[in-house]
């Protein structure tokens, strides 16, 4: 009752801010998602009015969270409404709460951190969303930069001199796009795309599926994947850690943990090459390869740790041309139809196969976080 209260009060005062700057004629729209933070590097903005007072994508913090997802832009729902996202679409489907602990830019090192602060909800189920695209280069970085000392317990210091991962492909497409917009001001955001893939822009591929038309970033995809790169082998590393930690703390606190793989779009186009137009199939087939690997390397962990793991590989593949991401985009987020079936699957597949019995708790004379 107290944090509903609290939870109140505070959504009133985030209101009368919101309309002080209306008045002053700035839009609440312009409340950056995200916040600078020493911890995590980055979470959610409190201030936005989508967010709770936690700086998730929520309406309110729970008393007790029921069922916690935790993950990056794929679990928050960067490409469509808060009503659209899958774990809103997911408390629709069951009609149990679910609370949205996914914010853009995180990796595997942020979801350890969120989890031990989300433990004074008594979440009891929890699902953990990997994401193949980013989230094991975000790994190192989170752990070599976070002044956290569970984040530090993850980092080996023989690590410090090695390189970043090459993210060269997505800074040049990134910067071709403002270009060219800059420069023929006349163009839809389409028709940029359009004009790069035929100009034989790196990453910004053009893609025919089925239904569904896009531009692919499978070079970028690559970097952050390889593992014959040093960073991002130790950011596969640091995942197994965080993995484990995570484990420990469902044994310790008595919630259900499973962990769910989510593929990149480009991963799924590459899964169906011989059904696809696209421009550059030898790179795509380069990052098919690649995922691959880093999708079998993460299900092992799981398996190791005797984690259930939820691969979403082997169902979306079925809808990737059935326009479950946004078209004529370079954006792979799930738009809302890709949500809807997401939220489907977690619904059908996932939540199932947890398992129900709560844990006895380990700690003696109560529980506490271990940092």
């Amino acid at each position: 009752m107290r944090a509903q209260i609290t939870t109140t009060l505070r959504q009133f005062e985030l209101l009368q801010g919101y309309l002080g700057k209306a008045a002053c004629g700035e839009s609440p729209l312009d409340i950056p998602r995200s916040i600078h933070d020493p911890v995590m590097l980055m979470r959610g903005n409190p201030e936005h009015p989508e967010h709770d007072m936690l700086g998730m994508r929520n309406r309110e913090v729970p008393s007790q969270a029921e069922l916690t997802i935790i993950g990056d832009s794929q679990a928050y729902g960067t490409c469509v409404r808060a009503d659209q996202c899958w774990p809103f679409r997911l408390q629709a489907e069951t009609g149990q709460p679910v609370y949205n602990a996914g914010v853009e830019g995180w990796g595997s090192v942020q979801y350890a951190l969120a989890m031990e602060e989300l433990l004074c909800l008594s979440p009891r189920r929890v699902v953990v969303c990997l994401h193949t695209g980013n989230d094991i280069a975000e790994a190192f970085q989170c752990a070599r930069a976070s002044t956290s000392p569970l984040a530090k317990s993850f980092w080996n210091p023989s690590w410090a001199a090695l390189p970043l991962a090459d993210l060269t492909a997505k800074g040049r497409a990134e910067r071709a796009v403002a270009q060219l917009s800059a420069e023929r001001q006349d163009l839809g955001p389409d028709e940029i795309l359009a004009e790069l893939g035929r100009r034989g822009e790196k990453d910004v591929n053009p893609c025919v599926i089925d239904a569904s038309r896009f531009y692919l970033a499978e070079n970028f995809r690559n970097a952050v994947q390889d593992l014959s790169h040093p960073a991002i082998a130790a950011g596969l590393m640091i995942t197994r850690k965080v993995l484990g930690h995570l484990r420990d703390l469902s044994l310790n606190y008595g919630f259900s943990l499973g962990v769910m793989l989510i593929p990149t779009r480009e991963y799924l186009v590459a899964t169906r090459l011989d059904e696809a137009d696209v421009r550059d199939r030898d790179s795509l087939e380069t990052l098919g390869v690649t995922e691959a690997t880093m999708l079998a390397e993460l299900r092992a962990s799981c398996a190791d740790l005797e984690l259930p793991c939820f691969d979403l590989s082997g169902y979306l593949r079925h809808f990737v041309g059935g326009r479950i991401f946004p078209q004529d985009s370079r954006s792979g987020h799930p738009n809302a139809k890709g949500c809807e079936l997401i939220a489907r699957y977690v619904r059908d597949r996932v939540l199932p196969g947890l398992d129900t019995t709560q844990h006895i708790r380990a700690a003696v004379g109560g529980v506490y976080p271990m940092y």
